[in-house]
């Protein structure tokens, strides 16, 4: 998710969610696991939603509160941290996918794909979906139309 964090003389300032929670979850202790981020732009607020371990040591989540501020205040952003209690059993199906069926409906798929088109089908066939999505990325975007009008506006300069 993008967060706006402010609009200036020269154009608005976005910040995506997954950097931040990427920082989070290197900041984290073993069991600790971040669970989302928001940002709330006009009070330079980041908003940290961790789950707890199992067995929680309440002094660890003063220590980790403090370590993700520090970390964010020399950038001028104040941290919130919200804490969510999950079961290890659901944490485990959470992070299994093989217990997806589209998982398994994309395996079956694949095998029998190969066995009837064969390697050279297969290949084909994830080339034109490649190219298809590519396409549409770049008709249906706003970052690939941005990419069709520069290279239309370098067209028509030279």
């Amino acid at each position: 998710m993008i967060f706006l964090w402010t609009a200036t003389k020269r154009g608005k300032i976005w910040l995506d969610s997954e950097p931040f929670k990427a920082l989070v979850s290197r900041r984290l202790p073993q069991d600790f696991y971040c669970q989302d981020v928001s940002f709330v732009g006009d009070q330079n607020l980041l908003n940290v939603y961790i789950t707890l371990p199992e067995k929680e040591d309440p002094q660890a989540r003063l220590v980790l509160m403090d370590k993700l501020e520090a970390f964010f205040r020399p950038m001028g952003i104040a941290v919130h941290t919200h804490w969510t209690h999950r079961s290890p059993t659901e944490e485990r199906e959470r992070l299994r996918w093989t217990a997806s069926p589209l998982f398994w409906a994309g395996v079956v798929g694949g095998v029998v794909a190969l066995t009837q088109m064969g390697l050279v089908g297969v290949l084909w066939t994830a080339f034109s979906t490649a190219a298809a999505y590519g396409i549409a990325w770049l008709a249906l975007s706003e970052g690939g139309r941005r990419i069709i009008d520069s290279v239309v506006k370098e067209i028509r300069r030279n």
